[in-house]
C-alpha cells in the first residue's frame, strides 16, 4: 500500500510540474481584433498596417490561405521556433482543412524573426524560400531600424508567392 501511495504522489508530482509553464516561457498574447496584423512591439506604422490587412483580408478572401503578421518586444528566452509554432497553434492560423497559414514573427528586442508555414502551403513556401525572403525582404530594413518597411516588403513576397 505504502508503495502505491508513493507512486500517486510521485506520479501527481511530475503532472503539476508539467502542467504549469516555467517563468521563462514567453505567454502567447491574444490576437488583436484585426487578426492579420498585431503589432504588439508596435513598429508598424499605420499606413502598412492599413496596406497590410487590407491584403491579407482580400488574400483569405480569393483562397482561404490567412498570412498573419505579429511583433514583439521580446521572445522571454523562448527559443524563437517554438515561439512562433505554438502562437501559430493557438490562433489557428489558416484552415484546419487545408493548413494553408502562414504566420510572420517579429522579435524587435532579440532581434530574431521567422516566417511559419502551415503544412498545405510548404510546397509553395519551403523553408529556403521563407529564408531568402526574410534575407532579402526584411532583414536589410531591421538591420536600419525600419521594421515597418522590412515586414511590409516581406509580407508583400509571402503572399506573392
Amino acid at each position: 500500500m505504502r508503495k502505491i501511495n508513493l507512486l500517486l504522489t510521485f506520479i501527481l508530482f511530475i503532472w503539476l510540474l508539467l502542467s504549469f509553464p516555467s517563468h521563462g516561457e514567453a505567454a502567447i498574447p491574444k490576437p488583436s481584433n484585426e487578426f492579420f496584423v498585431n503589432d504588439f512591439a508596435q513598429v508598424i506604422d499605420t499606413t502598412d498596417e492599413q496596406a497590410i490587412q487590407l491584403a491579407a483580408v482580400q488574400l483569405q478572401e480569393a483562397t482561404t490561405a490567412q498570412v498573419v503578421v505579429v511583433t514583439v518586444d521580446s521572445l522571454q528566452g523562448e527559443p524563437l521556433e517554438d515561439y512562433a509554432y505554438q502562437l501559430f497553434k493557438q490562433w489557428g492560423i489558416g484552415t484546419a482543412q487545408h493548413n494553408n497559414g502562414v504566420l510572420i514573427l517579429v522579435s524587435v528586442g532579440d532581434r530574431q524573426s521567422r516566417i511559419e508555414v502551415g503544412y498545405g502551403l510548404e510546397g509553395v513556401l519551403p523553408d529556403g524560400k521563407t529564408g531568402r525572403i526574410q534575407d532579402v525582404y526584411m532583414i536589410p530594413y531591421f538591420k536600419e531600424n525600419d521594421y515597418s518597411s522590412g515586414i511590409r516588403n516581406g509580407f508583400l513576397a509571402v503572399v506573392q508567392e
